[in-house]
């Protein structure tokens, strides 16, 4: 039965009360109104069990708000009015949403950004009044509805206990508020501010400097932008936040929201190592004082005084490193605050070192792995949510296209009487997104006009900020949205108007296999944990009774593992490593929550030794310092610094950009793969994937900028990007990846003028420096041809095959470099550029190996 059949038979409604019939059939569950508890709180932990929503002690005078001391506090945050630089140079002068009571709900919904149209289009007073103003009144409507929180209400039993001790693990059930509210009153609330003052104001008090992490970028952004409106500040002043490529904060930010990639960063920057001074005193008379380095450069972070670690749960790779590593440095500045021989130097000289707080918090949490390692010695925090009762419900057989049976699973819900409420879809990667919008936006198109429209709209993080930001604003007249996204929609951000999900029951994830015949590393479909089941499912729940489709069935999700494997036991783990070393700590002596095993850690030795970035386990090259100061992984390092000495630095940008931008340049749609293969010959270039991506980036930005100057000299009006769509459209190319690429270019740009690098210095049509500088980083990803056509490893055994959808498919040449391996049928190869094998001989891992160096074939 297709979709377009389904429709026109007309569905049964998909209400709460009864299941919608599917061709597969979906049986009705238990309706749940919350994560379980034996998710929440393993029944080998001991966990504290506190409904502070319940909580009538709460509201003592001692405590109490007034609204004139808010209004006060707005008066002093708004009257600031600063400008913030945004990266790219431009000024942020956009005003919040003004107060309003015809405004929809769902504009303001905790981590939205509110109708972002409107604030752009909205008059700004001469001298930034007006913006001021506007944030102070959005503020004070905000904070009626903060006070509804559970997280609110409960505020003083959790603030006492992040005072009274070191590191204090919260599990904040769905819907509590903790990701926003806990920096706001660890900033604001009395019993934080006592605890933590300003050596430099006129005995005024100030709450602590914060830093909260998140998993992904986008969360970092919604919810910096959410906690701003609520502070009344403009993004980038008192709130602000730091994701890749991206940062939005000066001097005045005390409450950043970042990814936990950047704090990994910022504890290993050989630039950003803070040191301490310590006095010591002579016959009691005298203070002598000299600067001392801590731990061979780990950053103490001596500018936060809390450290805040959001979706533990998920267990990233950095969750695990930042633990380690965060505990030690909470040690260290431990021993100096007792002992009051540290004082700060650079950012707040001459203040006192202070011990460093830690919570570490989550919706769905295994608490006792984190109470362990930490050794706190108590219960962990758990705060009740705010969730509507979820009617849940599994297919009765299994399912073997699930993007098609979600589909017809939406436009069951769609069709039916009486279902109100936009529909959340969770899709394994952008690919099945992609096909799941185009197939539900194809349907429709189809339906009748007495019927509410479709809003098809997809979420995935290589998505540019404009498109991810639609999410948030009203939906048009007379029309239902679905959102397709992957499990970036699980945690942090709340989406408004949800109140249906479809759970495919799948998601991608990196998978790093180490074998001695060769690693292999890609990103693999795989299912979920009983955790992450029951989190999309509470994203029905957050605004009304709501209803989860479960595409697998009830036996599938009992035999679900109950938590998601720590990434850093699936995970190339050189990027951190390095990281590591460059703080002066020994990886194999590491404190893990979770050891990654010798083998994994024994891989990331080989690859950085490889790129010249170790000279042993413990010490950095200067190559390898170098590395440090991009936001690459290794390899990509590597390639861009080889660029600088080979003259094609510009080239090697842009194909840095679009490798690291999250998604294909070409589209590939069974339907239309011929057309797109008529398309994709007109900017083949003859050395493979790397360079026919480059030529259709400057196509791109050639056209661009058309249009642009265009724009400009006949200040028509018309959208520039009209022709850039139509161009894209018309030749297959994703151009959300191209946009992404153009943010990430930029960054990169900036870096190399930082680092006194010339990024203009081009190869012109020359290509070889720009293959030999990809082959100084990929070395490890090369292979040579064998007599029966296929490609052998150099740096292992495996037999790999080119990809079906390189432009080296069809030819046979000696030697190889690619991106990634994908695993099917067999191994294949992506993204894949041909070069000189004698090559080889330049890198250091192949030149000492000499005459053991695999030849094959088409040696030369």
């Amino acid at each position: 039965m297709t979709l377009t059949t389904a429709l026109a038979s007309g569905s049964t409604s998909a209400g709460h009360d009864s299941a919608a019939p599917m061709t597969n059939g979906i049986s009705p569950s238990k309706s749940r109104s919350k994560v379980p508890n034996h998710l929440l709180a393993p029944s080998n932990s001991d966990v504290r069990v506190s409904n502070f929503h319940d909580d009538a002690s709460d509201s003592s005078e001692e405590d109490y708000e007034p609204e004139s001391t808010f209004s006060s506090a707005l008066n002093r945050r708004s009257g600031k009015d600063q400008r913030i630089s945004a990266p790219g140079g431009e000024t942020d002068t956009s005003s919040p949403l003004t107060k309003s009571k015809k405004r929809k709900d769902r504009e303001s919904l905790p981590n939205g950004n509110g109708n972002a149209k409107e604030r752009e289009a909205r008059p700004v007073k001469k001298g930034g009044e007006g913006s001021a103003e506007a944030r102070r009144k959005e503020a004070e409507r905000l904070f009626e509805k903060r006070q509804d929180l559970p997280f609110y209400q409960g505020r003083r039993m959790i603030l006492e206990e992040i005072m009274k001790h070191d590191t204090t693990i919260l599990l904040g059930e769905t819907g509590c508020g903790k990701s926003t509210q806990l920096p706001q009153l660890l900033r604001t609330h009395t019993l934080s501010t006592s605890h933590y003052f300003n050596n430099h104001g006129k005995n005024a008090a100030a709450g602590p400097s914060i830093a909260i992490t998140q998993p992904r970028r986008l969360p970092a952004i919604a919810l910096a932008n959410r906690v701003a409106a609520e502070m009344g500040c403009p993004i980038g002043g008192e709130v602000g936040y730091s994701v890749r490529f991206e940062e939005m904060t000066s001097r005045d930010t005390k409450i950043r929201y970042c990814t936990e990639g950047v704090l990994m960063r910022e504890l290993a920057n050989p630039d950003a190592t803070q040191k301490v001074q310590s006095q010591s005193k002579d016959d009691g008379s005298s203070s002598n004082a000299s600067t001392v380095e801590i731990h061979d450069g780990l950053n103490l972070l001596l500018k936060y005084d809390i450290i805040i670690l959001d979706e533990a749960h998920e267990r990233t790779l950095n969750t695990d490193f930042l633990c380690g590593a965060l505990k030690k440095v909470q040690r260290i500045r431990k021993e100096l605050a007792k002992s009051g021989k540290g004082k700060a130097k650079g950012d707040g000289a001459g203040k006192e070192v202070k011990e460093l707080k830690l919570v570490v918090m989550s919706a769905t949490l295994d608490p006792s792995k984190f109470q362990a390692f930490f050794g706190t010695g108590r219960d962990a925090l758990l705060v009740k949510g705010r969730m509507y009762e979820v009617t849940t419900q599994h297919v009765a057989n299994h399912v073997d296209d699930f993007i098609e049976a979600a589909g017809r699973q939406v436009i069951n819900i769609h069709c039916g009487p009486g279902n109100e409420g936009d529909i959340l879809v969770f899709m394994p990667g952008s690919d099945e997104i992609e096909n799941c919008v185009e197939l539900l936006r194809r349907v429709g198109k189809q339906l009748p006009d007495a019927q509410k429209q479709l809003q098809v709209l997809p979420l995935y993080a290589a998505l540019p900020p404009s498109a991810q930001a639609k999410i948030f604003s009203p939906t048009p007249k007379n029309t239902r949205r679905v959102i397709v996204a992957t499990n970036i929609a699980e945690t942090s951000m709340t989406i408004p108007g949800v109140a249906y999900v479809v759970d495919t029951g799948y998601k991608k994830e990196k998978e790093y296999i180490y074998r001695t015949s060769g690693a292999i590393e890609q990103l693999r479909k795989k299912g979920i944990s009983k955790a992450a089941a029951w989190q999309r499912t509470g994203r029905a729940g957050r605004e009304r009774a709501g209803h989860c489709y479960r595409l697998f069935t009830k036996k599938a999700f009992d035999a679900m593992p109950e938590f998601d494997a720590p990434e850093i036991q699936r995970c190339n783990l050189s990027s951190a490593v390095l990281q590591l070393i460059a703080m002066g700590q020994n990886p194999f002596d590491f404190e893990y929550i979770d050891n990654p095993g010798r083998d994994a850690i024994a891989a990331a030795f080989q690859t950085l030794a490889g790129l010249e970035a170790i000279s042993s386990p413990t010490h950095l090259t200067d190559l390898g310092r170098q590395m440090l100061r991009f936001p690459l992984d290794p390899p990509h390092a590597r390639i861009l610094i080889s660029s600088f000495s080979l003259d094609c630095t510009n080239e090697i940008i842009d194909i840095l950009s679009l490798i690291n931008a999250g998604g294909t340049v070409f589209l590939d749609r069974p339907s239309d793969r011929e057309e797109a293969s008529t398309a994709k010959a007109k900017f083949v270039h003859r050395d493979g994937d790397h360079l026919t991506a480059l030529n259709v980036f400057r196509s791109y930005i050639a056209l661009r900028e058309t249009k642009l100057s265009s724009s400009h000299k006949n200040s028509t009006g018309l959208g520039q990007g009209q022709g850039v769509v139509g161009w894209c459209k018309d030749n297959f190319v994703n151009g959300k990846t191209l946009v992404q690429a153009l943010k990430i270019r930029d960054q990169l740009r900036e870096l190399c003028e930082k680092a006194g690098k010339d990024w203009r210095v081009s190869a012109g049509s020359e290509s070889a420096g720009v293959l030999r500088a990809l082959l100084s980083g990929l070395f490890m990803n090369t292979a040579v041809i064998q007599a029966d056509g296929s490609y052998r490893q150099t740096a292992g055994s495996l037999t790999v095959k080119i990809h079906p959808s390189s432009v080296l498919m069809s030819k046979r040449v000696p030697a190889i470099l690619y991106d990634e391996l994908t695993i099917t049928s067999a191994f294949y190869a992506r993204n894949v550029s041909v070069f000189e094998q004698h090559w080889l001989t330049e890198i250091p891992m192949f030149a000492k190996a000499g005459a053991a160096m695999p030849v094959g074939k088409g040696n030369l």
